[in-house]
């Protein structure tokens, strides 16, 4: 059985603690937060104890399972303190600011013989699944081109805290386009950075941009992204188009998660895609945080399946977002 504690009680954490209850072999133990007054109210809503102090939380022996859902920058700390005090660790993400704190963390997990994972959940939407299969099966053909497109909308006041300091939050890429960029890494391998334009057009008030552009290489063909949290005057769409030598095939919505489009040049490709389909998608809805939303309520797959969500498979998407920092300079609207 795995004894959960939470560290952190933002938007986040009912998405975990909810998890939690509903997935057989856990059980929601603690809550911990610096702010009493949230975590009171955490704590009363879901019937557990409470703690300010995370140390001391991961000091309780019953608790042998740490879900990490705090500010970026304090990531690798908290994990690092878990694992060495016989506790598993997930992740969200990004696990990191640095991609080096990953091969830390691993070190530490090992020597201690404890598991660290990671947030990964936008893998388990059923339409990524599909697109997966479709590539593993060549139905595509060779792939000739990738596009990413992230249009989202985050309110003015979404990086007047902590998210809009680099130093701690990291900036766009970490806090809305990672899923997604893991996706794409996931499915094609992880491009190399051939150009990178960066922009503040809404969120003037911070020091991180709110848009980016990228040119990729994929090695035998490119690939572009455009992600922004300027769209007006919600979130619009964030999807993925593939184009190959025997066809097209674009998953969008706004969160990654339906079949927008396919086409197929071959007749049997396109029966074994139809015959893919009927099982494959399952409609889920994008998260809803109020005045913004985000990613599909997939964490509870995310617990069920973690043995696929080590912390290994969040270093890909980190090298990719620190490439892509270095070579942008923020322009301003």
């Amino acid at each position: 059985m795995k004894n959960v504690g939470i560290i952190g009680c933002g938007a986040i954490m009912s998405r975990h603690a909810n998890a939690v209850i509903e997935c057989d072999g856990y059980k929601l133990m603690a809550l911990c937060d610096v702010q009493e007054y949230i975590l009171k109210n955490s704590c009363k809503r879901y019937d557990t104890i409470g703690y300010i102090n995370y140390k001391k939380m991961i000091q309780n022996k019953k608790i042998n399972f740490i879900s990490i859902a705090t500010p970026n920058s304090q990531h690798t700390e908290q994990a690092i303190y878990a694992l060495e005090n016989g506790c598993d660790v997930l992740i969200e993400k990004p696990v990191s600011l640095n991609p080096k704190d990953i091969e830390t963390i691993k070190k530490i997990a090992n020597k201690n013989g404890q598991y660290a994972y990671c947030v990964l959940q936008v893998r388990e939407n059923p339409s990524v699944k599909l697109v997966k299969e479709v590539l593993e099966r060549g139905l595509l053909g060779t792939i000739r081109g990738v596009n990413l497109i992230q249009r989202w909308q985050r309110p003015v006041d979404y990086f007047t805290g902590w998210r809009g300091i680099p130093e701690i939050g990291g900036g766009t890429l970490y806090e809305c386009g990672i899923h997604y960029l893991d996706i794409m890494g996931y499915l094609f391998g992880y491009p190399s950075v051939l150009s990178s334009s960066a922009y503040k057009i809404k969120h003037q008030y911070c020091d991180i941009e709110d848009t980016i552009y990228c040119l990729f290489d994929f090695g035998n063909y490119g690939g572009t992204m455009e992600i922004t949290i300027a769209a007006e005057p919600h979130n619009l769409e964030c999807s993925l188009s593939i184009l190959g030598s025997n066809g097209y095939l674009k998953i969008g919505g706004k969160a990654m998660n339906i079949v927008e489009s396919a086409n197929f040049l071959s007749n049997g490709c396109k029966l074994e895609y139809e015959s893919l389909l009927k099982t494959k998608i399952i409609p889920n809805t994008p998260n809803s945080y109020g005045s913004y939303a985000g990613s599909c309520p997939n964490h509870p797959d995310l617990y069920k399946n973690i043995k696929n969500f080590n912390i290994s498979e969040a270093k890909g998407s980190l090298m990719l977002i620190d490439e892509i920092y270095k070579k942008s300079s923020i322009k301003y609207y």
